[in-house]
C-alpha cells in the first residue's frame, strides 16, 4: 500500500519507474475511493522489503510517501480502469515489461539498491553524448534539469553512462520518476536507446552498470 501520493502528478508509470529499482513490479493500481493511495504488487517479498526500507517516508511532488504491507496476496486485473487526473489509466500490468531489472541472477547482481539521493546514475545512452544533451533529455521530459552532469569514459562504443546531480534529493526523485525509461534518439541507428536511471550513493559512485 502506498499512501501520501500527489494525486495530480503521480501515475502508474511514475511509480513503476522508481519501484523497479528495488524489485520487479507486476501490477500498479490507484484506488478510486481514496485519492493519493495506490497498491503495487511486487515480484517477491524481498522486493517489498527493499522498497519499504529505501522509499518509506520519502518526499516528492510536495508530498510524503508512506509505504505499508497489504493483506492482499496479489492484485486482481482491472479490465476497465478509471482515468487519473493526468489522463493515464489508474491500473497497469507491468509483468511483461522489459524494464523490470530483476529477471535473472545476472541482472540482480548488477542492481545496487540505494536510498534516494540528489545524485542519479544514468546509463544506456548513445556513445558520444554530451553533458548538455543529457540535460536536454530531462528538460524534454518536463523534469527538473540537473545542475551537474558527468559523463564517464566509455568502455565501448555501444553506449555511455555517467552521473547527474540536483540541488536536493526530492528534486532528483522527481527527475527520476519522470525520465526513467524515456526513449533517446539513436544517432547511428533506427532503434532508440531506453534511458536507465538509478540512485547513486555518492557523486563518486560509478555504479555497477558501466
Amino acid at each position: 500500500m502506498i499512501y501520501g501520493l500527489n494525486p495530480e502528478k503521480v501515475n502508474c508509470d511514475y511509480l513503476f519507474n522508481v519501484f523497479c529499482l528495488y524489485g520487479n513490479v507486476i501490477r500498479v493500481k490507484f484506488l478510486q475511493s481514496k485519492a493519493g493511495v495506490a497498491m503495487i504488487q511486487m515480484g517477491d517479498s524481498g522486493a517489498v522489503e527493499r522498497a519499504i526500507h529505501n522509499l518509506n517516508n520519502t518526499y516528492f511532488f510536495d508530498s510524503k510517501m508512506q509505504i505499508g504491507r497489504s493483506h492482499q496476496p496479489y492484485l486482481n486485473e482491472v479490465p476497465q480502469p478509471t482515468m487519473l487526473p493526468d489522463g493515464t489509466t489508474s491500473y497497469k500490468d507491468f509483468s511483461g515489461s522489459r524494464n523490470n531489472r530483476f529477471n535473472n541472477p545476472e541482472q540482480v547482481a548488477k542492481n545496487r539498491t540505494q536510498t534516494p539521493s540528489k545524485v542519479i546514475h544514468f546509463y544506456n545512452v548513445p556513445f558520444g553524448i554530451t553533458e548538455e544533451q543529457v540535460k536536454n533529455i530531462f528538460e524534454e521530459a518536463g523534469a527538473p534539469i540537473p545542475t551537474k552532469v558527468v559523463i564517464f569514459p566509455a568502455k565501448s562504443e555501444r553506449s555511455a553512462s555517467g552521473i547527474a546531480e540536483w540541488d536536493r534529493p526530492e528534486t532528483a526523485f522527481e527527475a527520476l520518476v519522470m525520465t526513467n525509461h524515456v526513449q533517446v534518439e539513436n544517432p547511428n541507428g533506427k532503434f532508440p536507446y531506453t534511458l536507465k536511471l538509478a540512485f547513486s550513493s555518492t557523486p563518486k559512485d560509478r555504479g555497477s552498470h558501466d
